[in-house]
C-alpha cells in the first residue's frame, strides 16, 4: 500500500510543472504583442515617409557635388621608380651575344661636332657613340640604347615619376611655390575628370572658362619641406618628437583638433578621446603634442611674407608688471590678420595715445 506523502509530492511537482509552462506562455504572449506594435510602428513610419519625404533628394549627395571638389583631398599618386641599370658596356657584349649584332661606334662623313665630354645620359655611351638625330636642332641619339637626349636636359636625372591614380599618364608639374609644387593630371580622357565633368551644370559648360570654376582634374601638392626632420637637440623641455613610438600621427591630429580647434582642456581633450575613439593618452602627452607642432609652424609664420595694408586695427590689455600698471598693445593688419607691432607699453593712457599718433594709427582710446 502507497503511503499517503507520496501521492502529495507528486501532487505538488505536477502542480509546479504547470505553473513554469503557464508563465512561459504568457511571457512570449507578451513578447509577441511587443512585436506587434513596434511593426505597427515601423509601418506607419513608412507609411509617413513616403508621403512626406522625397526620396529623390536622398539620392543626391552634397558632400559629392563639383562645388565641393575643392575642399577634397584626391588619393595619392602612383609612383614609379626610374632605374638605369644598364650600362654601355654591357650591352655591347649582350646585344652582340642575344642577337648576333656588333654595336660599332659611329662612322662620321664629316668632323663631329660634339664635345667630348658629351654622354648618353641613359647608358653613359661615350662621344663616339652618339649622333645628331635632327641635324642643328640640338637632339642628339645614343647608338646603343636608341636614347634621344639634348645636352643639358634634367628628365634623366629624375629619380621617380609621378603618375595619375586613375589613368596612369604621367603628372605635369603646373606650378612652383614656396613649399610645394602642383602636379596636375591633364589628359581628357582621363576617367577621374570625365566623371567629374559630367556632374557640371550646363550653364557652366556653355560659358566661356566655366569649367575653370570647379575642381575636375586630379591635383597632387609635392611638397618640399620636410615636417618630420626636426633635430632633438633644439626641441625644448617636454616637447615631442615626430618619431611617434606608442601613438601615430592619427591621435596627434586629434589632440590638436579637440584642444586647438574646439577649445577644450588638456584633461577634457583626454577623456573624449578616452569616450569617442577609446584612445590611452596623458594630458601632458596632448600639451607635448601641441608644443611640437607649436615649432613645426612657427618658421611658417615668422618668415611668411606679409603685405601691410592701410588698415589696422589695434586693442590693449592689462597687465602688472611687478607691482606697476602697464598695457601691451596689439596691433593688426585688418585684411591678412597679421600681427604688425606688439610693444609693452608702461604708463599712462595718455603716454599711449601720444605713442600711436606718432605712428598714424587711430585708436578708439580717449585721453584720460
Amino acid at each position: 500500500m502507497t503511503p499517503f506523502f507520496v501521492y502529495n509530492v507528486g501532487y505538488q511537482t505536477q502542480q509546479n510543472t504547470k505553473g513554469k509552462s503557464l508563465l512561459m506562455d504568457n511571457i512570449i504572449l507578451y513578447l509577441l504583442n511587443i512585436i506587434q506594435e513596434q511593426y505597427q510602428q515601423i509601418c506607419w513610419l513608412i507609411l509617413f515617409i513616403c508621403r512626406y519625404i522625397p526620396l529623390k533628394q536622398w539620392a543626391f549627395d552634397v558632400s559629392h557635388s563639383p562645388k565641393y571638389q575643392k575642399f577634397r583631398v584626391d588619393q595619392l599618386p602612383k609612383i614609379q621608380i626610374i632605374h638605369h641599370e644598364w650600362d654601355w658596356c654591357l650591352l655591347i657584349p649582350y646585344f652582340e651575344h642575344r642577337y648576333n649584332v656588333k654595336i660599332k661606334p659611329v662612322s662620321r662623313r664629316k668632323e663631329c661636332d660634339i664635345p667630348q665630354d658629351c654622354s648618353c645620359p641613359s647608358c653613359s655611351a661615350p662621344q663616339p657613340y652618339l649622333y645628331r638625330n635632327n641635324g642643328k636642332a640640338g637632339q642628339l641619339k645614343c647608338k646603343v640604347c636608341n636614347t634621344n637626349f639634348s645636352p643639358g636636359e634634367n628628365r634623366f636625372a629624375k629619380q621617380f615619376t609621378l603618375h595619375c591614380p586613375h589613368c596612369g599618364k604621367a603628372l605635369a608639374a603646373k606650378k612652383e611655390r614656396k613649399h610645394f609644387i602642383l602636379h596636375k593630371c591633364v589628359n581628357p580622357k582621363c576617367p577621374y575628370y570625365l566623371h567629374n565633368l559630367k556632374k557640371v551644370d550646363k550653364a557652366d559648360r556653355n560659358e566661356d572658362y566655366g569649367k575653370n570654376k570647379y575642381k575636375l582634374h586630379y591635383i597632387y601638392r609635392q611638397f618640399t619641406i620636410d615636417f618630420f626632420r626636426m633635430e632633438l637637440s633644439s626641441l625644448p623641455k617636454n616637447a615631442s618628437s615626430l618619431k611617434f613610438s606608442k601613438h601615430n600621427a592619427h591621435v596627434m591630429s586629434l589632440c590638436l583638433t579637440l584642444h586647438i580647434n574646439l577649445g577644450l582642456s588638456l584633461r577634457k581633450t583626454r577623456q573624449a578621446l578616452k569616450d569617442l575613439y577609446n584612445i590611452n593618452i596623458s594630458h601632458q602627452q596632448i600639451a607635448n603634442y601641441c608644443k611640437t607642432a607649436a615649432i613645426c609652424i612657427k618658421p611658417f609664420v615668422d618668415q611668411y611674407p606679409y603685405e601691410k595694408g592701410d588698415v589696422f586695427t589695434a586693442d590693449e590689455t592689462y597687465i602688472k608688471i611687478r607691482g606697476i600698471k602697464a598695457y601691451i598693445w596689439f596691433i593688426m593688419d585688418a585684411a591678412s590678420r597679421s600681427l604688425s607691432w606688439i610693444p609693452h607699453i608702461y604708463g599712462a593712457r595718455r603716454w599711449c595715445m601720444h605713442s600711436f599718433d606718432a605712428y598714424g594709427f587711430q585708436t578708439r582710446l580717449q585721453a584720460s
